[in-house]
């Protein structure tokens, strides 16, 4: 699965690097479009036809699972003090299209199991 170390440590896209002398580019935007691309072309993961770079999705295995794969990364607010107090912007994990689409997969689904892989630990 993604994670925020395939661009740079804690990466978030309004991130920038400008103190970081080992990188040359100082985007992390950039950055993380470039390693998304590698990303999609080296790992063997189903993608999506109408956005290619979207890497959440739904496999079924037989009519029983359903295993329901999230990015808790690309759509995450900027790493902050986590002192909010009121859901917002920066608290976002899965962005409104995402949870919407998981909302709306698991409601569909008819598998016996329903199982979402994250790629973070999470307490409900």
């Amino acid at each position: 699965q993604w994670d925020d170390h395939e661009v740079t440590n804690n990466w978030y896209w309004e991130k920038r690097l400008d103190a970081d002398q080992r990188y040359k580019e100082k985007s992390v935007a950039v950055l993380a479009a470039n390693d998304m691309r590698a990303f999609l072309e080296y790992m063997p993961i189903r993608q999506n036809p109408d956005n290619r770079d979207r890497i959440y999705n739904k496999f079924s295995y037989g009519p029983r699972l359903d295993v329901f794969r999230i990015d808790m990364r690309s759509y995450r607010g900027p790493n902050s003090e986590n002192t909010q107090t009121q859901p917002g912007s920066e608290t976002q994990l899965l962005g409104s299209d995402q949870i919407r689409w998981l909302k709306q997969s698991l409601l569909a689904s008819d598998a016996t199991w329903k199982v979402i892989a994250a790629d973070m630990p999470i307490g409900l």
